[in-house]
Formats: C-alpha cells, sequence, structure tokens
C-alpha cells in the first residue's frame, strides 16, 4: 500500500514511569505482540513518539534505528507494505537517538525534517533552561515559584479579596515573604465566562501594585492587552503573562521585544466566555504542543528574546485533557521554552478531590510536585508557602 499525500510526520517526547503504558501505546500503533514484549524488555523511561510515517520512511527508520543502538517499534504491517503509514515509539539513550536524527538528516520521504526535529528534541532533554527576569539570571533547575494576585472582583479562587490597592500590595509582599521568586498580578478575571474588561479599568487595577513592587521585585503582568503590558512595563514589571498568546493584542508581544521583558504564550480553545463549552481534541498533547511551537516561533519572530509556554490547563480542557497534559510535560519542554504550569486551585482539582476551591491545598500540591518531576520550570500558585516548602522536600528526598 502505498501513500502520495504529504502530510506532516512529529516527533515529541515521551516519558514512562513503568513499562504498562509503553505497552499499551505500542500496542495502539500495531506492533506485534512479540515485539512488544521484546522493546518493553529494553524500556528506557524516555523515548520519542513520531507519529504519521510514511511506511518506506518507517522501514528505513527501523533499520536506521537498529544499526545506531536504538530500538523502533512500528506497525507489524510496515515490512510488507500492508499500512501505507505508521506511527513509531522509538527507545535508547539520548546519545543512541541523536545519531538517529543525524542518520536521517538529508534523506527523502520526509526522514530529513524528522531527523533534524529528533536531533532538536534530544538536545533538549538534558539542557538547563534559565529566565532573565531584571538582570538576575534563574537557572531553572528547580521550578520557579510565582505567587498568584488577583486585583478582581470575581476570578474563582480570592476575586474581591485584593481589590483594593493597599490590600493587593500587602498581599504581594506577603506572597514574597512565602517565597514567591515573582509574583503574577492579574486585573481580568480569565475563569470559565467571564466579561472582558477594558483596558482602563484593568490598569486602575493592576497599575498601583507594580509601581510599589516592581522596583524591589520581580513582577509579572498577566494581561492580554499591550496598553496594560506598556504601562506596566514602564513602571518596572519584569514580565509578561498573555493568556490569549498574542491572538487578542498582537502588539502585546511588541511591547515585550521593545523593553526585553519575557513573554508567556498559553493555550486556550476558545475565549475565556466559551472555553469550557465542550472542548474536543483528536491529540491533546499534539494540538496543544503544535499551538505553542507556532506560537513561541511567532512572538520570535516580533523580537521577543525570552519566551515561555504555558498548556493552559483549565482553559477549554476536560478533566482527562488536564491530566493527559501534566503527565506530559516532556512533550512540552522538549520545544526548549521554559514551561509554566498554572494548575492551582482548579476544577479538576475540585472534580478528583470532591473539594471546593478554598479546600484543595492538598491536590493542588500532588499536581505541582507531579508537573515539576515531569519538567516543569515553573509553577504558578495561589499558596506560595505550601508549594515552596513540598518542592524543598521532594528535592531533598530525590538527592538523598
Amino acid at each position: 500500500m502505498t501513500d502520495d499525500t504529504d502530510d506532516p510526520v512529529s516527533v515529541r517526547t515521551v516519558s514512562f514511569d513503568t513499562p504498562a503504558p509503553a505497552r499499551e501505546l505500542m500496542a495502539a500503533i500495531g506492533v506485534h505482540p512479540q515485539g512488544v514484549d521484546i522493546m518493553a524488555a529494553k524500556f528506557t523511561g524516555r523515548a520519542l513518539y513520531v507519529k504519521n510515517l510514511k511506511n518506506v520512511a518507517a522501514n528505513i527508520l527501523k533499520q536506521e534505528a537498529l544499526s545506531a543502538g536504538a530500538e523502533a517499534a512500528v506497525n507489524k504491517h510496515v515490512v510488507t507494505c500492508r499500512v501505507a503509514r505508521s506511527d513509531a515509539l522509538l527507545f535508547g539513550t539520548a546519545a543512541a537517538l541523536g545519531a538517529v536524527g543525524e542518520k536521517l538528516a538529508g534523506q527523502d520521504f520526509g526522514l530529513d525534517g524528522l531527523g533534524k526535529a529528533m536531533c532538536r528534541v534530544v538536545a533538549a532533554w538534558d539542557a538547563v533552561s534559565s529566565l532573565e527576569l531584571k538582570g538576575k539570571t534563574y537557572r531553572l533547575e528547580r521550578p520557579l515559584v510565582i505567587g498568584i494576585l488577583n486585583v478582581t472582583p470575581d476570578s474563582f479562587s480570592d476575586g474581591g479579596r485584593f481589590l483594593e490597592p493597599a490590600a493587593a500590595v500587602n498581599r504581594a509582599r506577603e506572597l514574597l515573604g512565602h517565597g514567591a521568586d515573582v509574583v503574577d498580578v492579574g486585573g481580568e478575571s480569565t475563569r470559565p465566562g467571564a466579561a472582558y474588561v477594558s483596558a482602563e479599568e484593568e490598569l486602575s487595577r493592576v497599575l498601583p501594585v507594580v509601581e510599589a513592587i516592581a522596583p524591589d521585585y520581580p513582577v509579572s503582568v498577566d494581561t492580554r492587552k499591550a496598553a496594560v503590558a506598556r504601562k506596566c512595563a514602564q513602571a518596572g514589571a519584569a514580565m509578561v503573562n498573555d493568556v490569549s498568546a498574542g491572538r487578542d493584542d498582537p502588539a502585546v508581544a511588541a511591547v515585550c521585544a521593545e523593553f526585553g521583558l519575557p513573554y508567556v504564550v498559553m493555550h486556550m480553545k476558545g475565549t475565556p466566555a466559551d472555553m469550557q463549552q465542550d472542548p474536543r481534541y483528536d491529540d491533546v498533547v499534539g494540538e496543544v504542543r503544535d499551538f505553542l511551537a507556532q506560537r513561541a516561533a511567532w512572538a520570535e519572530a516580533q523580537g521577543v528574546a525570552q519566551v515561555v509556554v504555558d498548556p493552559g490547563i483549565g482553559f477549554g480542557k476536560t478533566l482527562e485533557h488536564n491530566l493527559t497534559l501534566l503527565n506530559n510535560v516532556p512533550a512540552l519542554a522538549d520545544l526548549g521554552y521554559p514551561v509554566m504550569i498554572g494548575h492551582s486551585r482548579k476544577s479538576f482539582v475540585g472534580k478528583l478531590t470532591g473539594e471546593e476551591v478554598d479546600g484543595r491545598l492538598a491536590g493542588s500540591l500532588a499536581a505541582a510536585l507531579g508537573a515539576a518531576r515531569r519538567g516543569a520550570h515553573i509553577l504558578r500558585v495561589h499558596d506560595v508557602a505550601a508549594t515552596a516548602q513540598a518542592l524543598a522536600v521532594a528535592s531533598a528526598v530525590t538527592a538523598s
């Protein structure tokens, strides 16, 4: 069977704690049961998942993998050309998989692009990301903790508590005292169903906090409006967190480029007003990853020097979508940008625990530790002191 279409091939990292999910993925690919047994015995915990290979390319990939000391699991009918396309799961050391990528570069059947992408992905595996804020470079060997400060009347967790400027400034100082590396100030709620807020109203809420705190500490502004981003940058903000990834107001990226600020691009399906109305994906990890790669490249083309990617937990996702994304942080980290996770107190924690917003601390800490273990670089949280303590203890246990 042949296939003359030019549908793109993609590659991303997959990470398994046990061989069981690797077995499940190989079975879904259509690997021969004996091959599943053989390759599961060579399980290494981290692998490459390649999607949409033509059968001739899959055959070449398997041979190149074997010659480099790696393993490539493909559909059992690839060798007889009874399938036009196949996915593949590649196991091996980073060196072996990088060698496979180098061997594929320059070959036909879409293998040149695949080989180059494999090399980029594998190179990101053990790279240490960094972020520069207010002239200080943070090596992200441990996750940065960003404290959430909502100066809104209607945010899902603490809306209305810090609407007055004095209360907001005091809360910012409290978060920093609890161990926050950065305070993220937002003046527009983006909870499901939230209404749009004007730039003038948003500025009246966030600017007093930025002006009070930014001279001494790193402050991020959570906005999707260039006018707000600009005023806050002029007041000393160190980062911009844009839930629309520049789709609502592309000029936000230009502000970040002008002031040399890191720019967080987040995935959201729809808008806050409609994002939770039956969100659907064919491949949530692949679709979110592709979106973030595209928006990060777009931001860089606007002159942004530092991009952070955020999969948008709870923004147009079901419970299963959120859990799948948290379990697949390595597939986002291999894009080569720092990954931020905003999971704190969200509804998926409530669905798992049955707890209302104020009772979700333990569940939020579990999600934070899981994301950190999977390679998240930045955690955006409400409960800074508890999160910092949990991370410190987990790190000490791992290092012992």
